[in-house]
């Protein structure tokens, strides 16, 4: 029963992060020009929210409403969870030595400009930095640097980076994860410009000046690593909105995603209550519980 109920719950959990993937890719564009970059970014915690909802009872578990879900063959359950854990292992793997050999080549200069580390960020100048950018050029790639450290990005990589290793067989986990990177840069773009605004066709030809240098990091912050036309269209558009709206709408979006799971995920599986070996017993009025009689007959008969 555990592992069906494991099996049944990892499908679930899967299902309800790609209605979160989609539900963001729907909402993108309206809330970009109603409220602005940031609030795009930050409606990525739409999906990892709907898929941590989706592990609790919903509504129709709790009323007992309609079929409950018929478990999986044994087997099918058992190389189901196998083959997940596999992957992940698998993956993380992957992504750690990916991160070991980005660290390698930032030391001997061939990576950056970027942010490298999570729990202590610190920047990554290439080389031949002074030579690529001109004074103003540097100033600007620094300050989009700096503003990924103060809003804290590259913890945020690391949690899209570990969705992707727990969702590694969803494709739709994928495709959310590549875009919230990129508007996680379009983000700190925005940011960027509205403290520098007369900078803005400056920082515009910096990015396609920058546009060669990648970083094959998942964890690092890097100033020219995402889709080009997509940041510079942006940057055309109206700078961020003031912090008391985008919490309200951030909030607002998040009760409806959590009230919209609870509501529609179906019945699962109906788990049979845990009963103890040897009988029922019973509860006196002052909190002490017995053993049961049947054990005390046996006893006496012994």
């Amino acid at each position: 029963m555990l592992v069906d109920l494991l099996a049944l719950t990892l499908l679930r959990v899967q299902f309800a992060a790609a209605a979160g993937v989609l539900l963001v890719l729907a909402l993108r564009v309206p809330v970009r020009r109603l409220v602005g970059p940031e609030a795009v970014y930050k409606l990525w915690r739409l999906a990892p929210v709907a898929a941590l909802v989706s592990i609790f009872p919903s509504l129709s578990e709790a009323l007992k409403a309609g079929a409950a879900a018929q478990p999986p063959e044994r087997l099918l359950a058992v190389a189901m969870l196998t083959v997940w854990v596999v992957g992940v292992v698998g993956l993380a793997g992957l992504i750690a030595l990916a991160e070991r050999a980005f660290r390698a080549r930032a030391r001997a200069g061939l990576e950056g400009p970027a942010v490298m580390g999570v729990f202590c960020p610190r920047l990554v100048i290439p080389h031949d930095f002074a030579k690529r950018f001109d004074a103003a050029e540097r100033e600007l790639v620094l300050a989009h640097e700096r503003a990924h450290m103060r809003r804290g990005d590259p913890r945020g990589n690391l949690i899209i980076t570990a969705c992707q290793v727990l969702g590694w067989l969803n494709p739709f986990v994928h495709l959310g994860a590549a875009i919230a990177r990129l508007d996680q840069e379009i983000a700190c773009d925005a940011d960027v410009v509205a403290l520098t605004p007369k900078a803005r066709k400056r920082y515009a030809e910096t990015l396609m000046k920058a546009h060669a240098c990648t970083a094959a990091s998942p964890l690092a912050c890097a100033f020219g690593r995402h889709p080009l036309v997509a940041r510079v269209r942006v940057l055309a558009g109206p700078g961020p909105v003031a912090a008391e709206g985008l919490t309200v709408t951030i909030a607002a979006l998040t009760a409806v995603t959590i009230l919209a799971v609870w509501t529609l995920t179906p019945r699962g599986l109906d788990v049979p209550p845990f009963r103890v070996p040897g009988g029922e017993a019973r509860v006196f009025v002052d909190g002490v519980t017995p053993p049961p009689l049947s054990r005390h007959v046996e006893a006496l008969a012994q």
